[in-house]
């Protein structure tokens, strides 16, 4: 993908060796050597990550298709001059930078491995376990020890003199004068739709086609009403991958077809998971945890898209990032049900009981890892508690007032920046991306909505009811009644649907295959029972964390039918760690 790299104060040879390593990625890079350092980057097609600013200062940037148009702006304006070494990450980064110290100097990437290659760093354990346990680090923890990223919102300040580095938080979001509240003198359903709309016209910011993903949930179909409006159905193509015969991707199919809007279905299969296509892939992005969406990247770049977006961080808006996602089974239905009755946990105690829902309570060996790298890792669950306690209390120092609001802003920085943009961002391998929901004026509008107001998409429901309303007629892909019923049917449906779901699956394995797996959602993997690709990712492992043998052993298990294993889960864990 696009990305940034530099340093300042370092021996020259680490920054020829930064240059040649995006060079050999991206086929090409810029760089400009300028005030004791290097500075660099790489965009796709004609338009560049590095720019000179009037003032004579060098800048580069990376982010979403929006970040160039801005760029070239600046440049144009009346820039300042720049007399220190600066790196900044927007409020949710989602586009990572990440920093190490070494030599003396400042090595900055928006990639990681080039960092460790170069400086030699060591593999971080604790940095390891949080990502197979959670799919993300945290506190600016990384893979490796002494290489670190950029946090959401801060800035990183360098002065090579005297070598002193600082970082500074800026993020405002979740800290509002009156936490909890919004504007009470306007609509807070068409201020919403407002602004949403108005983060869509600054995502777009040049005519051309634009590409969407669909799938049959609330975020995608909020956000492609609202590019319908902004952009017209002329100007997007829909995007959809999974089970062509499944309910969800027809349902996909048919708003498409209500809307005027061209639908590409790309199918599941073994060319999914293309060794030489996953290679290419994590050099670019380093992460393959969503194979599809590479898949989705390279078949867009072929369509001559200018863009894709997808609904990422829409969560937010819809009011999924409460405590009802860290909880599971019947603590996760009270707080569903205490969320729609208006309550919370945002009392005196709220931050105590963010606590109780983050901490973990003990570290579990995963089966996949080898015995000697959890030999490694003196008390891991101490570690990873002290690095959820301190990525906390740092939420807690920029002003998150209720417990509700904490563990929102939590789960958002950490879940939906490292993981769930992990979707999109796998795209940006091959395209440029937007993320009209990452827009810092409908985040900083959607963060003082209470979760309570907003929960299970009630928000969501609200917009389309009063300017989509047709969108409403649609059934959600998790339900069964049309999107306009109250969200306590809804619920109801889903859990039916998902009874639906376990009895059908039962009766596949039962019945060794003769009947079929169930088709309500996009995801059927069961073309992954042969083996052949799960085999061969894990011949293609190469670092020395895993336990080979166990992992061997487990394709071996859950690909047999009357085992009644789930190929999918296991393919997930073992994108993991490819």
């Amino acid at each position: 993908m696009p990305g940034i790299f530099g340093g300042v104060g370092c021996p020259p040879d680490l920054y020829e060796a930064l240059r040649a390593d995006f060079a050999a990625t991206y086929g090409k890079s810029e760089a400009v050597h300028t005030a004791g350092g290097m500075l660099g980057g790489h965009a796709f097609g004609s338009k560049s990550a590095l720019h000179v600013a009037p003032g004579g200062g060098h800048f580069a940037v990376d982010g979403e298709l929006s970040i160039y148009r801005l760029a070239e702006d600046f440049a144009r304006g009346a820039a300042p001059a720049f007399y220190r070494w600066r790196a900044a990450t927007e409020w949710t980064g989602s586009f990572p930078l990440y920093y190490c110290v070494v030599d003396g100097g400042l090595l900055f990437s928006s990639r990681l491995r080039p960092l460790a290659r170069i400086t030699g760093a060591s593999v971080d354990l604790i940095g390891i376990l949080e990502v197979l346990e959670r799919y993300w680090t945290l506190e600016g923890r990384t893979h490796f020890e002494d290489v670190r990223r950029l946090l959401p919102g801060q800035v990183l300040r360098y002065e090579p003199a005297g070598g002193r580095l600082t970082v500074r938080e800026t993020s405002g979001l979740w800290a509002s004068a009156s936490p909890g509240e919004t504007d009470g003198k306007r609509d807070v359903v068409e201020r919403a739709w407002s602004t949403l709309g108005g983060a869509v016209r600054r995502s777009l910011p040049a005519p051309g086609r634009h590409a969407v993903m669909m799938s049959g949930g609330w975020d995608s179909r909020t956000l492609f009403a609202a590019m319908i409006e902004q952009a017209g159905p002329d100007r997007l193509l829909a995007y959809t991958h999974g089970d062509l015969g499944s309910r969800e991707l027809g349902l996909v199919g048919r708003i498409c077809r209500w809307a005027e809007v061209p639908l590409h279905r790309e199918p599941l299969g073994e060319a999914t998971y293309d060794l030489g296509a996953l290679e290419r892939g994590f050099a670019r992005v380093e992460n393959v945890l969503f194979p599809h969406w590479h898949r989705a990247g390279a078949v867009l770049a072929d369509a001559g898209v200018d863009s894709v977006s997808a609904g990422v961080y829409g969560e937010v808006l819809g009011g999924h990032y409460g405590p009802s996602m860290v909880l599971g089974g019947t603590r996760k239905m009270a707080a569903v049900a205490a969320g729609l009755l208006g309550r919370s946990v945002g009392s005196p105690n709220g931050h105590h009981a963010a606590r109780d829902f983050l901490f973990t309570r003990r570290a579990a060996k995963p089966w996949y890892l080898a015995p000697a790298a959890w030999g490694g890792m003196a008390d891991p669950a101490a570690s990873v508690n002290a690095d959820i306690e301190a990525a906390l209390q740092r939420l807690e120092r920029r002003g998150v007032a209720t417990g509700d609001e904490l563990v929102e802003a939590f789960v958002t920085e950490q879940r939906g920046t490292q993981y769930i943009n992990a979707q999109i961002l796998s795209c940006r391998a091959e395209v440029d991306i937007t993320m009209p929901y990452t827009d810092r004026e409908l985040l900083a509008l959607s963060t003082r909505i209470p979760v309570k107001t907003k929960i299970h998409n009630t928000l969501n429901r609200a917009m389309l009811g009063r300017h989509v309303p047709a969108l409403l007629r649609f059934r959600c892909a998790a339900t069964l009644v049309p999107a306009r019923a109250p969200v306590v049917a809804q619920e109801l449906s889903r859990l039916v649907r998902r009874q639906m779901d376990d009895y059908r699956w039962r009766l596949y394995f039962a019945t060794r295959g003769r009947v079929g797996p169930p088709r309500f959602g996009w995801g059927n993997f069961e073309f992954l029972r042969t083996g052949r690709v799960l085999n061969a990712m894990a011949d293609d492992l190469r670092a020395e964390l895993w336990d080979r043998r166990a992992i061997r052993q487990r394709i071996a298990d859950v690909t047999r039918l009357e085992n009644g294993g789930s190929v999918h889960r296991l393919s997930f864990q073992l994108m993991r760690i490819y």
